[in-house]
């Protein structure tokens, strides 16, 4: 017969109470959390779910953080296009008076005047910033003022005024993600959106014998170009074509100079790759290492948006309605067609980001629910279990 111990029946008792007492702190725990899972273990499927749905939730939140900035950006970025395009109007209005030849040289100086006053107004529209200080048309330069405005003095004008203005912009722009493996940019080049034609590079030099002698480089508007030792100037023109660049390669048959043209209005950025210079040797770029420093041989057309309306000034000074009919004026249209096409990639940014929060304002939600599934505690349930191990431990207690 076995003997059982005196201790047997009180161990087991204060075995019962810990136990009890461990369950409802446990459950206070979860109810104060209002999450009934404690910890991996008590249910380890529903965990590893609840944190892949957790980090869903934080990724879609980002996102939609994302679109509204984005897109807060993108309206404030159009209606200062639009602005530049009413400025762009009047100047067009002012090309068209002093194209008709029925003004004094006198009348024609006092339109120029306006143009002059106008073209700063555009500067200072290209200069514009966002609430957080950042340049909208600065590209990866945010914090770069764009346009800077060369002064000098030019025929007719009785001061210095405007004679140049440069971009100092960035290239490319910050893209921000909208979505997984979605991106969308931030800011807008000012080289694109404040462009007038398409920018035309012809090298001075013959380039029919020509030989890359080592491995180099090339770099246009930000894309690589890999050079091997051999390649004539049939294959860079082939390379150059095939980069995905916006530039178009050719020859001029007659002088068997290179040439490069963009494919849309914008300014071209040329540089040689490091330790390279086939740009210098085809006699594009000077070889000052300075990005777009063209050689002095090299004939380079196609303008920005400013030289148009600084053109358009110097000719009403000069009293030449020819030329303001003629080639200013179609400069400036060209100009204007450029600023639609930014326009229209604007707003259709726009309504892409629109569609994005529409569907960011679903998706949250969902996801959130399918989280709370996997998490979120039963609080009458929870209240019955705690309940009935609270006068469990009661009656072993007792």
């Amino acid at each position: 017969m076995r003997r059982v111990s005196s201790d047997y029946m009180n161990n087991d008792m204060q075995y019962w109470l810990r136990r009890t007492e461990d369950g409802m702190a446990s459950m206070q725990n979860r109810m104060s959390r209002q999450q009934r899972i404690e910890s991996p273990r008590d249910d380890p499927m529903a965990a590893a779910r609840a944190v892949r749905y957790d980090s869903f939730v934080s990724r879609l939140g980002r996102y939609e953080e994302n679109v509204l900035y984005t897109r807060d950006r993108a309206n404030l970025a159009e209606g200062y296009m639009r602005q530049s395009q009413d400025i762009m109007q009047r100047v067009r209005e002012l090309a068209i008076t002093g194209a008709t030849g029925t003004f004094t040289k006198e009348d024609t100086a006092s339109m120029a005047v306006e143009v002059d006053q106008l073209l700063a107004e555009l500067v200072s529209l290209g200069n514009a910033r966002g609430p957080d200080g950042d340049f909208l048309f600065a590209g990866d330069k945010a914090r770069t003022e764009p346009f800077r405005t060369v002064q000098g003095f030019s025929e007719g004008a009785g001061a210095a005024s405007t004679i140049g203005v440069d971009y100092l912009g960035g290239l490319g722009t910050p893209k921000a993600e909208i979505s997984e493996a979605s991106y969308l940019p931030m800011n807008l080049p000012g080289d694109s959106v404040f462009w007038a034609e398409r920018q035309r590079i012809s090298s001075g030099a013959d380039a029919s014998t020509f030989r890359v002698m080592d491995a180099a480089s090339l770099v246009i508007d930000g894309q690589t170009i890999a050079l091997k030792p051999g390649d004539t100037v049939h294959a860079i023109i082939a390379k150059i074509n095939d980069s995905g660049a916006a530039v178009k390669a050719s020859l001029d048959p007659s002088r068997n100079a290179l040439v490069l043209e963009a494919t849309d209005a914008h300014r071209v950025r040329l540089e040689d790759g490091v330790g390279g210079s086939v740009l210098a040797d085809l006699g594009i770029l000077s070889g000052s290492g300075v990005p777009s420093d063209y050689a002095p041989t090299a004939r380079v057309s196609g303008g920005s948006l400013f030289d148009s309306v600084i053109s358009l000034r110097d000719a009403l000074r000069k009293g030449d309605f020819i030329d303001v009919g003629g080639r200013v004026l179609a400069s400036l249209d060209a100009g204007m067609d450029n600023m639609n096409r930014r326009l229209a990639e604007a707003g259709s940014m726009v309504e892409r980001l629109d569609a994005a929060a529409l569907r960011l304002n679903k998706e949250i939600p969902d996801a959130t629910k399918m989280l709370a599934a996997e998490t979120d505690l039963d609080m009458a349930k929870a209240i019955t279990d705690f309940k009935m191990m609270e006068y469990a431990h009661t009656d072993l207690a007792a």
